[in-house]
């Protein structure tokens, strides 16, 4: 028999890890369990399962307009952000001075370090000091402020390890550099610019403060939830809830599947 000491010290880790799994994903839970409720009290034990929240939630007319609004602004984002972002990365690795090309991911990595009731209070004045109406042109350009950063980050993680030695190839073998960027570049990173821009769509769905701010009547998902809630919690809210999680995680696991492909 081992010193209990000794099998103590070793489970420690292990208990702490779990009591952080549990911290960390235990409201996850009640939030999707209680979306299953027959009751409409969120409260323990559950009397039996039903789909009828999720039922009541898609087919509250207010939920459909902030569903395609936030499909609207997500698809607006990974395409604007893919495109952009991959485009600035490029120009980064193509930069031969270091110094300049720290300080410039640096600027551009600066909207995810800044808070985003700052980015979406700037945008709000910036917006009416030119005289633009709140709406979903302003939001969805919050959007994108908020989610190129992180593609810029991937891309550029991407890029930093590319062999450009293969496009040094298809120029000498008479290429044009249009026609190399099709035929080798393009093929080889295409699953890294699919992967952050289905990342800058999980972020735009979830995105709220910035959308709050700068879409004026109009709503999104993350802006209905909040005005559904200040009247209390129902499990139909729980329903719309879940719904967002399950395609935040669809999105982000696809944007990983992607990036690990990239690299095998």
């Amino acid at each position: 028999m081992g010193d209990p000491v000794v099998k103590l010290s070793r489970g420690l880790p292990f208990l702490f890890l779990a009591l952080v799994l549990v911290y960390l994903y235990a409201p996850v839970v009640v939030i999707v369990l209680f979306s299953f409720t027959t009751s409409p009290r969120l409260s323990m034990p559950i009397e039996g399962l039903t789909l009828d929240w999720y039922a009541n939630a898609l087919s509250n007319p207010l939920m459909s307009a902030a569903l395609a609004n936030s499909l609207i602004l997500a698809a607006v984002s990974a395409v604007l952000c893919g495109i952009v972002g991959a485009a600035f990365a490029f120009g980064l690795v193509a930069l031969k001075r270091p110094g300049l090309r720290a300080a410039l991911l640096g600027a551009s990595l600066l909207p995810a370090i800044v808070p985003l009731l700052v980015i979406g209070i700037s945008l709000a004045v910036f917006f009416r000091a030119l005289g633009f109406p709140q709406g979903m042109l302003n939001a969805a350009i919050g959007h994108i402020l908020v989610s190129l950063p992180f593609v810029v980050l991937t891309m550029n993680a991407r890029l930093e390890t590319f062999d450009f030695s293969t496009l040094e190839a298809a120029r000498d073998l008479g290429a044009t550099p249009l026609r190399a960027f099709r035929d080798v570049t393009l093929p080889l990173v295409r699953p890294s610019i699919i992967g952050a821009a289905l990342l800058a769509a999980a972020l735009s769905l979830d995105e709220f403060v910035v959308t709050w701010f700068n879409i004026g009547n109009q709503l999104s998902v993350p802006v209905l939830v909040w005005g559904l809630m200040r009247r209390g919690v129902d499990p139909s809210i729980n329903a719309i809830a879940t719904i967002l999680l399950t395609a935040l995680v669809c999105l982000v696991v696809a944007s990983n599947l992607l990036n690990r492909k990239k690299t095998s």
